[in-house]
């Protein structure tokens, strides 16, 4: 470890601080998964906690914590102080307006000044998706909002804690707008309990170290994040990088079937900046994302691609520029709503920053290349339980395919890399606090993009309802599936239907609003394979193999997409083995086959063949 920036606190301090400041921000996260009430925080560790200075500067999160929450910390911390320029001691504030602090009204913020011999010192900042915030439905996503206005409580800054005392009209304005009162009072106080615990195990560092040096700490793992990002983006070739992805379709707008997103990535010596000035307009239904979340997708893909650099804190802020048009589909502005960010501009912002540094490191680190994975799509249930005859909301989401890499398969039945700290939410917990059954908990066979290295698998986890349930799903990623890179073919799509193989089965679709399921009702819930890296016909034949017997590939597949023949016993799968003169006939009669263009699954994405096949 080299001296820090500022001369001023020695290496070994400044390691046991940047490494406290983490340790910290995950003992605070730990206490809200044990506090809280929702499976969504508990099981699924959908929450954030953050230390960040006195003037907003993100100085640490955990381990654990989601990139689309981490960087709204920063901008909302200064929305408080807009509002409320001298906090007092005892003061905690509630905050989840998305326009000013990015994400969603999901995503609600408890925010604690931490002051140091009555002086405002650092900030603590804890982030919980609530599974409902009021609005249209259970769960508050509503694919078919054409504003803000009917996708939950927006909540301004409000003081939520005066001198330590609940303030109690801030606190039933809360209970009085969303469902399920009870249970969110519970995630508010576990919230709460973890911003007293960073401000207890900071004032330990303050006692044991001084305040002058805590303080320069916070400034010294500013300054060194950010000098070591320069001096890597210094060493890329100069120049511009491009890519484009598209969501599938503006549900509320009839004729706009594909919404583009669209980056420019340009480096001048140690300096990058992001363009999208080239994205579509701010569709009517909630897709898009307002600034503070673009700039956190920014922040997301960079990190992936610069992991040493993690955790997140304002030294790699400083070292990026993000240029945007307000009013684009990636700098919505109020009151278009929201609730859609992550399935949608989010997702697409966070893979095409990946892309466009791969196209930089291509020459320089090929390693460092990643096709797009799976795409969150959000399902929320809603009722009475039958059993309990009490109301219930839960929101569920599945793991799938991340992208493979330029060296290596994808990884499968994982969450989406923009919230790689998140879990899944076992069926075992789910089927004990609402009424339903799963069915399958299993991969999805041929779902993975297609390449000399595959996308990881998807993953079907279908359930029966035991009750009547009110159902809403807000994804994407059905029709334009996640994209492979160098040739590689784009992942499966998302899949959601009711009662398939039944005469009154039918195809749900990404933005399905409030479907009703009576008992026994079957839904079929499957999501994305990620995309592919390179030509499928340099696959080593015998990692098809490997693939077919595990059953993840059909042996058709291994055919049609591969060329790889395989002989299968019709008495047992694991007999088979390669036809080598058949495959050497097939692969020769595929690589003479013009190649398929296209967005859909299992074809090329037309700018993927921008990233050209690293390695040979």
């Amino acid at each position: 470890m080299s001296a820090t920036a500022t001369g001023r606190i020695d290496p070994i301090t400044f390691e046991i601080l940047r490494n406290g400041f983490r340790a910290l921000s995950n003992e605070s996260s730990a206490l809200i998964a044990r506090v809280s009430y929702a499976p969504t925080i508990t099981e699924g560790n959908d929450f954030s906690g953050a230390l960040l200075t006195a003037d907003a500067r993100l100085v640490a999160h955990g381990t654990r914590d989601q990139a689309p929450h981490i960087g709204g910390f920063e901008p909302s911390i200064r929305t408080i102080l807009a509002d409320f320029p001298d906090p007092r001691p005892g003061d905690v504030f509630v905050f989840n307006d998305p326009y000013t602090g990015g994400a969603h009204v999901n995503d609600v913020k408890i925010i604690r000044p931490i002051f140091v011999d009555a002086e405002l010192f650092a900030f603590a900042a804890h982030t919980g998706h609530w599974p409902d915030v009021g609005g249209a439905l259970p769960g508050s996503f509503n694919p078919r909002a054409t504003d803000c206005y009917s996708e939950g409580i927006r909540i301004p800054p409000l003081r939520l804690l005066q001198d330590e005392r609940i303030v109690p009209s801030t606190l039933k304005l809360i209970q009085m707008n969303v469902r399920c009162a009870a249970e969110r009072m519970g995630d508010i106080h576990a919230q709460l309990e973890a911003g007293r615990l960073v401000e207890r195990r900071l004032k330990e560092y303050v006692a044991k170290f001084g305040v002058a040096t805590v303080r320069d700490a916070f400034e010294a793992i500013i300054q060194y994040t950010e000098r070591v990002f320069r001096q890597e983006v210094a060493q890329l070739p100069a120049g511009r990088y491009e890519f484009v992805d598209y969501s599938d379709r503006d549900h509320m707008h009839p004729d706009q079937p594909r919404i583009r997103v669209h980056c420019e990535m340009r480096i001048e010596g140690d300096q990058v900046t992001f363009d999208f000035r080239g994205s579509d307009p701010a569709p009517r239904g909630p897709f898009g994302f307002p600034r503070p979340a673009l700039q956190s997708a920014v922040y997301d893909g960079t990190l992936h691609c610069f992991s040493h650099l993690s955790p997140l804190n304002h030294g790699i802020v400083r070292g990026i520029r993000v240029e945007s048009t307000p009013g684009s589909c990636v700098d919505i502005l109020e009151p278009t709503p929201a609730s859609g960010y992550a399935c949608g501009a989010y997702e697409k912002v966070a893979a095409i920053v990946m892309a466009c540094w791969g196209q930089a490191f291509a020459s320089v680190n090929p390693r460092r290349i990643y096709a797009a994975g799976i795409n969150l799509a959000n399902l929320c249930l809603g009722g009475v339980h039958p059993k309990t005859k009490a109301p219930f909301v839960s929101y569920l989401w599945n793991e799938g395919g991340q992208g493979a890499r330029s060296y290596k398969d994808g990884n499968s039945f994982q969450l989406m890399i923009f919230i790689g700290g998140a879990t899944n939410q076992p069926v075992e917990v789910l089927e004990r606090w609402y009424p339903v059954t799963f069915e399958r908990l299993e991969a999805r066979q041929d779902s993975c993009g297609d390449g000399r290295f595959r996308g990881g698998l998807g993953i079907d986890r279908s359930f029966r309802a035991a009750g009547e349930i009110t159902l809403t799903m807000h994804g994407d990623r059905a029709e334009v599936t996640p994209f492979g890179l160098g040739g590689g073919t784009n992942g499966g799509p998302n899949i959601l239907r009711l009662n398939d193989g039944r005469p009154d089965g039918r195809d749900l679709g990404m933005a399905a609003f409030g479907e009703t399921l009576r008992p026994g009702d079957r839904v079929t819930y499957r999501s994305n394979g990620g995309g592919g890296y390179g030509d499928p016909l340099t696959r080593d034949p015998c990692l098809v193999l490997e693939d077919v017997l595990d059953e993840w590939i059909s042996p058709e597949k291994a055919r049609d997409i591969y060329g790889v023949a395989i002989r299968v016993h019709e008495w047992e799968i694991l007999d088979a083995e390669i036809d080598w003169a058949e495959t050497e006939r097939l692969r020769a009669a595929l690589r003479a086959r013009p190649r398929e263009m296209g967005l859909g699954p299992g074809q090329v994405h037309p700018y993927g063949e921008r990233v050209k096949a690293a390695g040979g």
